[in-house]
């Protein structure tokens, strides 16, 4: 993708989080481990299927919306380890992300009320593999292709600033996720979401706004 359509491509992600984001903290926060009891959860689940579903999907399209920014914010980068670190770091989080994604969104509803073991399990399960395995490894890579821009231009460690800011907010969030401490969870999710996203347009404009982009 050629350069000058970075900034509008990370205007569209931000645009595709904020909606993930809407579905998380809206229409499906009843269903999430942050909510009721597991059997009030499923119940609404199930009673709101489809919605249910769609929001994980909006979430699917984040993460790989998440992979498409760490690959253009690397291109600000000579080849070498940061570089291809950072997006292998991003992209391995995809994996657990994903599949913690699919079990909430397609597995669970299948299983029925009375397994209540096994439901438990595959809440606890996909919970650990999106909040602690996928996030951190997203927020591992993000920080390092963000330190390794920073220390190749030293003059923009105020616009990467709030980045790195958002990277360790979202490494608190993995932590909380560990320690099952699921409202500090929350808390760290709120912020470094909301930070992460204006930091990406902000990041942009800086780097590939129509009046900074090098024409290629």
């Amino acid at each position: 993708m050629p350069k000058p359509y970075y900034f509008y491509t990370t205007l569209l992600i931000a645009l595709l989080i904020f909606v993930a984001c809407l579905m998380m903290n809206g229409p499906m926060r009843p269903g999430l481990p942050v909510a009721d009891d597991l059997v009030t959860r499923m119940a609404y689940i199930n009673a709101n299927l489809t919605l249910w579903q769609w929001g994980w999907l909006s979430w699917m399209v984040a993460a790989l919306s998440l992979l498409t920014f760490a690959v253009m914010l690397s291109t600000e980068l000579p080849h070498g380890a940061a570089r291809q670190y950072g997006v292998l770091l991003v992209a391995l989080g995809m994996a657990p992300d994903l599949m913690a994604e699919t079990l909430f969104a397609f597995v669970m509803p299948q299983i029925s009320i009375a397994n209540i073991a096994l439901l438990q399990f595959i809440d606890n399960l996909a919970m650990h593999l999106t909040g602690f395995l996928g996030n951190g490894l997203y927020n591992l890579g993000g920080m390092v292709l963000t330190l390794a821009l920073l220390k190749q231009q030293p003059a923009l460690k105020l616009w990467l600033s709030p980045g790195i800011l958002a990277w360790i907010l979202g490494l608190g969030l993995s932590v909380a996720i560990a320690l099952q401490q699921l409202t500090l969870a929350e808390y760290f999710t709120a912020a470094s979401m909301v930070l992460s996203t204006a930091w990406f347009v902000l990041i942009a404009w800086k780097l590939w706004g129509a009046s900074n982009v090098r024409r290629t």
